[in-house]
């Protein structure tokens, strides 16, 4: 049996791996009512990272996904619904290479006329 080719979009995926490595959870100390500090210390006195981005907490969970290698997925073929699914983009923005798919292309396009 022949094996699919990954498209670009699949490759660029495979090579990223950004939201196969550790998680951030968003946390709000409004939830919790409390303060930023006592949140973070909360967490923190746990054995839990925590990290602000643009003004958000998120509570780092350094948990990679088990079937990330170091050549990538070993299961990107028969990956589970949720992982086809997801997009990188809403997380990651441009730190997400699917967002760089314009830019890879053309990069392509230029190796193939040389």
């Amino acid at each position: 049996m022949a094996t699919k080719k990954l498209t670009e979009k699949q490759q660029l995926c495979t090579v990223c791996r950004k939201c196969c490595g550790p998680l951030g959870l968003y946390i709000d100390p409004d939830i919790y009512e409390c303060s930023e500090k006592e949140l973070i210390h909360f967490y923190s006195a746990r054995g839990f990272s925590v990290t602000k981005e643009d003004g958000y907490l998120y509570l780092v969970l350094d948990f990679p996904c088990p079937h990330l290698k170091k050549t990538g997925c070993a299961i990107y073929k028969k990956r589970p619904k949720v992982c086809r699914e997801y997009s990188g983009l809403e997380d990651f923005g441009d730190k997400c290479l699917w967002a760089k798919l314009p830019e890879h292309r053309d990069q392509v396009r230029k190796k193939k006329k040389k």
